[in-house]
């Protein structure tokens, strides 16, 4: 059999083992429902045992994991009148469990068939065994960084411990019986909830208030995000509560709030002030499986539509979600609204000096952006005492959520590098309109560099001359540190993790079904060795 051709086999033959969970003989509501709860179960003992600074990697994994069920669900989708059975049935639970241990391994096969498919790897096939060449060879140094630097490299908002008056707030308005509670929302709790997450939370975010999509803005999209953030964490809490009282069951069967969709409408209607029309269009974008989107993704639509008018939210989800990204990876997904985003995407870039310039305001650096003959600069930081100049070429979009997306924006950044190394010889050649803009000269040490907000791509697109940088890591550093310090950390690349010290790249041998392979996972440092 060619090479190509087994290939192709091997990966239908993982996709059907995947999909061949003894869950699936259960209504399909019924199974939404128990892998939800399930993975609830699991967030629950890995908050409660893992030390904090690793529960950003251990949520994304579980994130990216509970997508793989649901959409094996959806597709084989049997509608049900029966509502969901909300309570402990062994061999169910224990069914999803393994189903989502699986799916951690399916995971890395769903990264590898795609990098297969582009040329990025060599693929082979030895009984039900799937030879991967190279594996973890090559540089990984990048990918650490874009993993470890959290995202935009700003630190993440942090809830401090909720007050005692919250959570007795919370504790007086649920219901509890042997193995389930119910939290009753009103206005008091969801404001209450709201103001504790205000804060942390709108630091987090940086698109521009005045943003609208086709059927609403981004102020309605926060405000609702926020609120069901906020009641979702509230539900996490009196489920914490319970368990630490030793409710039977840990409070497993109230795990995840289940609702009429038509309830939750007019919830977040009274508690946002946000219009019906929009409230729906929210909704029914942020649905799995909606807009017409083949392989939906929990992370940008994580409402679970049950049927029968019954929808699930569940609290992990919620509690992990970046608002503003997600909601960009969604848009850009969606052809109605994809040229609409793409518009408002280079309005960010300008934008994104004016936020540089606010951060920088109190450094005594200047902030400049021009346009010379040969090319435009995005963004230079001058330190006149020190005599120094940092030009940086900035990038912004979403973090690519797929392989065809990760080439896409790689050919972004290599358009920066270019754009770099351009500024780069202009400087050495002494071009008299970029030292009249700049109003420097050759006595200043002067350094290009391409600053994305989000990913700073793979080891093919790094060039020796031009480092990229994520865009608030350089700005939280350059404020403590100065501007002569970063050109040489620059240039040094000690901005990126080193092996050995702050991660490593180990063997991970996966398994779907019969099939097997030896990939690769970047990991953390343990905080105890």
């Amino acid at each position: 059999m060619p090479v190509d051709q087994a290939t192709i086999e091997a990966e239908r033959a993982i996709d059907e083992a995947f999909a061949s969970s003894p869950l699936l003989a259960l209504p399909s509501n019924q199974v939404m429902w128990t892998i939800l709860a399930v993975n609830e179960d699991i967030f629950l003992k890995m908050h409660t045992e893992r030390p904090h600074e690793e529960m950003h990697m251990v949520s994304d994994r579980l994130l990216n994991s509970l997508t793989h069920p649901l959409r094996a669900c959806m597709r084989r989708w049997k509608d049900s009148r029966r509502p969901v059975r909300r309570s402990y049935v062994s061999d169910d639970y224990g069914h999803a469990w393994q189903w989502l241990k699986q799916a951690e391994n399916y995971d890395q096969f769903c990264t590898i068939f795609p990098l297969w498919h582009r040329k990025k790897l060599k693929l082979s096939v030895e009984g039900k065994r799937l030879l991967i060449e190279p594996a973890h060879e090559d540089d990984k140094t990048y990918e650490a960084y874009n993993r470890l630097i959290r995202k935009e490299g700003r630190d993440d908002p942090v809830l401090e411990q909720p007050p005692a008056e919250l959570l007795k707030l919370l504790r007086d308005r649920t219901k509890l019986k042997e193995t389930w509670f119910r939290l009753k929302f009103d206005r008091e709790v969801v404001s209450r909830l709201v103001d504790f997450h205000r804060e942390p939370t709108s630091r987090g975010f940086t698109l521009p208030d005045h943003w609208r999509f086709l059927n609403f803005s981004l102020k309605e999209f926060r405000t609702v995000m926020v609120t069901l953030q906020s009641m979702m964490h509230g539900w996490y809490l009196v489920r914490t509560m319970v368990a630490n009282g030793r409710m039977k069951g840990l409070g497993y069967p109230s795990s995840v709030w289940l609702l009429e969709r038509d309830d939750l409408t007019s919830q977040l209607a009274e508690y946002t002030g946000v219009s019906h029309k929009s409230l729906n269009a929210f909704l029914d974008l942020v649905t799995f499986g909606s807009s017409g989107i083949l392989n939906p993704d929990i992370a940008t639509q994580p409402l679970i539509d049950l049927g029968n008018n019954q929808i699930a939210l569940a609290p992990f989800v919620f509690l992990n979600l970046n608002v503003e990204r997600n909601l960009c990876t969604l848009l850009n997904q969606i052809k109605e609204e994809r040229d609409h985003y793409s518009r408002l995407v280079d309005m960010k870039e300008d934008a994104l000096v004016g936020e540089i310039r606010d951060f920088l305001t109190d450094t005594g650096f200047e902030v400049i952006s021009g346009r010379l003959q040969s090319t435009d600069v995005d963004c230079a930081i001058i330190d006149r005492r020190n005599r120094c100049c940092l030009c940086l070429e900035l990038k912004w979009f979403i973090v690519p959520a797929e392989i065809r997306e990760i080439g896409d924006r790689t050919k972004d950044l290599k358009k920066g590098v270019e754009q770099a190394k351009h500024l780069n010889d202009l400087f050495r050649t002494h071009d008299p309109r970029l030292e009249q803009l700049f109003r420097i000269d050759a006595s200043y040490d002067f350094l290009s560099a391409v600053g994305s907000v989000n990913w700073i791509g793979m080891g093919d697109v790094q060039d020796p001359a031009i480092p990229i940088v994520k865009v608030w890591h350089l700005m939280g550093e350059l404020k403590e540190k100065g501007l002569p310090f970063i050109m040489d950390w620059l240039r040094q690349r000690d901005y990126l993790p080193k092996v050995g010290q702050d991660f490593s790249v180990a063997s991970l041998p996966i398994k779907v079904g019969d099939w097997s392979a030896d990939w690769y996972g970047i990991m953390a440092p343990d905080p105890e060795s």
